[in-house]
């Protein structure tokens, strides 16, 4: 065998090796959220309130945390090995789970636009995901990917679609449906070792499922 070719060959299984087992990302993200109300029962400054104007996201092998500054839900949790996410509202020190296999609005269609927008310095394919109740696009990079396995059965607002065609933390999603539309663009992402108990269920915090 030619020696040059054997060298070339290594290099190459070096090299995608080093690809295909790229770390998902574990860190942190902040996004900030604006509102456009398409409901004349509420402003879209009623929903900034409610809803919250920035989003600072925790991920790390599965799960994820999400915390938000509006007086509706401030505290979300995602726990792969259970499959529950955890609900915590302003007025409430009770965590409220459920399933996150329910599928909440089927997709219809998707479409995928390479090299969409730029955000953060990075450029991000765009995927649309067409529901029967509207759309929502994520703005991704390859540069943040995810471990799709562990969220096989995250149904919940498409989030395993999602991710079993992008593989990577969205820098932005737009959701468009009939009652208002909702941006979400992070400003900041950092890689960062969380630690092993940063998703673990407090003893001294109620638990209630959803009814």
């Amino acid at each position: 065998m030619n020696i040059n070719y054997l060298l070339l060959s290594l290099l190459f299984l070096v090299a995608t090796g080093k690809t295909y087992s790229q770390k998902a990302f574990e860190g942190e993200i902040i996004y900030q959220n604006s509102f456009q109300s398409k409901n004349s029962t509420i402003s879209s400054e009623h929903m900034r309130l409610l809803l919250g104007d920035e989003q600072t996201c925790f991920i790390k092998s599965g799960n994820y945390k999400s915390l938000t500054n509006g007086a509706g839900i401030t505290v979300q949790l995602y726990i792969s090995e259970t499959n529950r996410l955890y609900n915590k509202t302003s007025r409430s020190d009770t965590l409220y789970w459920f399933d996150a296999n329910v599928q909440s609005d089927a997709i219809v269609s998707y479409e995928l636009i390479k090299n969409k927008e730029k955000i953060l310095g990075e450029d991000c394919d765009a995927l649309i995901l067409k529901t029967q109740g509207g759309q929502t696009t994520y703005f991704y990079t390859s540069k943040y990917p995810v471990d799709f396995a562990k969220y096989q059965m995250h149904s919940y607002r498409n989030w395993n679609y999602y991710l079993a065609k992008a593989k990577s933390v969205p820098l932005k999603i737009v959701i468009d449906n009939e009652q208002f539309k909702m941006e979400s663009i992070a400003r900041k992402i950092e890689a960062k070792q969380l630690p092993d108990n940063f998703f673990a269920l407090s003893a001294d915090i109620p638990i209630k499922k959803t009814k």
